[in-house]
């Protein structure tokens, strides 16, 4: 899809303090090509057991060159303001206790000024766009199918979840704003919806690294997803975190020969 002189865009989900996962991933990316372009949905530290090696692994790989953009989550806000509060010195005896464990090791690592940073910098980005090699949109949670992407408030962008027995938003878009990749809503398995082209509409990511599944990206260049075992613990049961299609739906699943393509 794309010119040999042009490097990939590689969209990986929801980190949530994943670090060793995380830096699997930049392995393989590493792998295929040297310099790749990397958006990070969001979610970046929270939860997890390394969110001191997510940041070393955000900065080693741009002062290799990398270009890597952030995309808010509905998180970073909590999680800078964890970070703030415990303040230089890491005090973490307040805060809720896995905000306090985040700061804690973040704190041992040495590393609550850069991770302040690099949170300040993605709560700054509420989406990052692309048009190659089409219009592509990377968002935190998604859209109000109702009010497509511009009316869909910023709040909107990073928190919008269907509750219990309800369809996901993305069978009710109707294609107008291109691409969106998105995360958030975490699922056993990344999700492609199909335009009538053969062109995604939607890619879900989050496949719940932190809870035991997956860490997932997409690359932009391949149409491909690239699938991270995750190493932590199966916290509850991923067989049912799934998005039924409702009858009412135009769209359609990518097939397992595509939607399923996973680079190990």
């Amino acid at each position: 899809m794309y010119g040999k002189a042009m490097r990939d865009t590689v969209v990986v989900g929801d980190v949530h303090g994943c670090g060793a996962e995380l830096r699997a991933m930049f392995r393989r990316l590493a792998r295929r090509e040297a310099t790749p372009r990397v958006v990070l949905l969001g979610d970046l530290l929270t939860k997890g057991p390394r969110p001191d090696l997510v940041i070393e692994e955000i900065i080693a790989r741009r002062r290799d060159g990398w270009r890597i953009d952030l995309v808010c989550g509905n998180h970073e806000p909590r999680a800078l303001a964890a970070i703030r509060r415990a303040g230089p010195d890491g005090d973490a005896r307040h805060l809720p206790p896995r905000l306090g464990e985040m700061v804690d090791l973040l704190a041992d690592a040495d590393l609550l000024e850069e991770a302040e940073a690099i949170l300040r910098e993605a709560m700054r980005t509420n989406f990052v766009r692309g048009r190659m090699p089409y219009q592509w949109t990377a968002v935190h949670a998604g859209i109000d199918p109702t009010r497509g992407f511009d009316r869909t408030p910023p709040r909107v962008r990073m928190t919008i979840k269907s509750a219990d027995g309800e369809p996901d938003w993305w069978w009710r878009y109707d294609g107008a704003d291109g691409l969106l990749i998105v995360g958030h809503r975490p699922l056993v398995n990344p999700l492609m919806l199909m335009r009538g082209s053969g062109r995604p509409a939607v890619v879900a990511i989050d496949t719940g690294c932190v809870y035991g599944g997956a860490l997932t990206a997409y690359s932009l260049g391949t149409a491909n997803f690239i699938v991270v075992p995750s190493e932590q613990p199966r916290l509850f049961n991923f067989r049912r975190r799934i998005s039924e299609r409702p009858n009412s739906s135009a769209w359609r699943a990518a097939s397992a020969a595509r939607g399923r393509t996973l680079v190990r």
